[in-house]
């Protein structure tokens, strides 16, 4: 049995901690929060508390919190003889070198509290600074239902990077393009099935030729329109840019 003590209040936290209650052979043995109030909705029955409170015995100390709060944490498990483990793509395990056992824990999705999400199959990446540490914390992926794949920092870091371009940017792309057809007077939902099938296409082509539109086919025409229709808005600038690197990526097919 894994027991897992879980340190965190915000989308990751929540969702780890459902997780964890459903996975066989792994027992969530408290939650803890700077605010223990924020943990008052977390699924399961395990223990509340607040950083400064005695912790309970734990094989794993999971930090999922805020990189910029990680090295705080983990100054108040140095004394821990627990695996204490962050959950970010972005930082080293370096981070938490004042531990005596440090890993990473990197579940690569997107997570929001209120929407539901299966960790099922998802990679999950992970570092340790023991080879023991390091079968243990493959063993709670596998216990979780995830796939773990071993990863130092650097290429997590390449992979969390990867990861902002197919996720973060195009969400945002989608909310751009929401607000161009708003701000015409037309429904966004319009655009729906267009989204399902670039991602259905994207899943049977591949990115590259998955491909269509004015910059791929070098239309100049309508490109000069659409600039004309986003003068002087911010979107112009990542138009031109986004446009710019389409064209130098097939301009050898145009």
């Amino acid at each position: 049995m894994i027991r897992i003590l879980l340190i965190g209040s915000g989308n990751l936290a929540y969702r780890l901690s459902g997780a964890l209650e459903q996975s066989k052979g792994v027992r969530l043995v408290g939650l803890r929060a700077r605010d223990p109030e924020k943990l008052s909705g977390f699924p399961g029955a395990a223990p509340r508390s607040g950083l400064d409170e005695p912790a309970p015995d734990a094989d794993i100390c999971l930090l999922a919190v805020a990189d910029r709060a990680i090295g705080d944490v983990a100054a108040g498990l140095k004394g821990s003889p627990a695996l204490v483990v962050h959950c970010s793509g972005a930082q080293p395990l370096a981070t938490l070198k004042g531990t005596s056992r440090h890993g990473v824990f990197y579940p690569l999705q997107t997570f929001s509290r209120d929407r539901e999400v299966s960790l099922a199959g998802i990679p999950v990446l992970t570092e340790a600074g023991r080879p023991e540490d390091l079968a243990l914390l493959n063993k709670l992926a596998n216990a979780m239902g995830c796939s773990p794949q071993p990863a130092n920092s650097d290429k997590r870091l390449a992979l969390h990077l990867a990861a902002v371009f197919v996720n973060n940017f195009t969400n945002h792309m989608v909310y751009l393009g929401e607000s161009v057809a708003s701000g015409s007077g037309l429904d966004k939902d319009l655009l729906r099935p267009l989204l399902r099938e670039t991602l259905a296409k994207l899943e049977s082509l591949g990115p590259r030729e998955a491909q269509t539109g004015p910059a791929r086919r070098g239309d100049t025409a309508t490109l000069a329109k659409h600039r004309e229709l986003l003068r002087g808005k911010p979107a112009a600038a990542i138009y031109d840019q986004i446009t710019e690197s389409i064209i130098s990526t097939y301009e050898t097919e145009l």
